[in-house]
């Protein structure tokens, strides 16, 4: 039987509340499937908190029986990617904007630029994995996946 080399070596996906203490949940689970890419590893889980924080502000993720859902794929290509969903019906807009230090928050963007090779938005219903940003059509409320790809040098069999 010949051995075929999957293109994948980390695929993983998991729904959580739309709790804010929920976010702490969510890095764990993020920093318990890459802690073997420790190239990447502080980035994806930092990048993952902010989203995930930016799903419950900014959507109906945040609400009463909201739900944000996580996905990483990892790829033999040296490529840690990863998802978070949120609920849609979107009450303010997830953006990112200059910093201000007498403001609170408003850094997790500035932070998933820094942390990752590239991040964007794009609808639910195309496909983030080829990395290209799909804006929203005007006047879409509906779920939205903010994503973020991290270069690694781990390999992993």
């Amino acid at each position: 039987m010949e051995d075929v080399l999957s293109p994948f070596t980390l695929s993983a996906y998991r729904s959580f509340p739309g709790l804010a203490e929920q976010c702490r949940q969510a890095r764990v689970w993020v920093r318990a499937l890459v802690r073997d890419f420790s190239d990447v590893a502080d980035a994806v889980e930092v990048v993952a908190s902010e989203f995930f924080s930016n799903a419950l502000r900014h959507t109906a993720s945040g609400g009463p029986e909201g739900e944000v859902d996580v996905c990483l794929v990892g790829l033999t290509t040296g490529v840690i990617h990863l998802e978070v969903i949120d609920q849609g019906e979107a009450t303010t807009t997830a953006e990112r904007q200059p910093l201000d230090p007498l403001r609170p928050g408003g850094c997790g963007l500035i932070l998933a630029e820094a942390l990752s090779c590239t991040w964007g938005r794009t609808p639910a219903d195309t496909d983030p994995r080829s990395g290209a940003h799909t804006p929203a059509p005007n006047g879409y409320t509906g779920p939205m996946i903010t994503w973020a790809h991290f270069h690694t040098r781990t390999q992993r069999s």
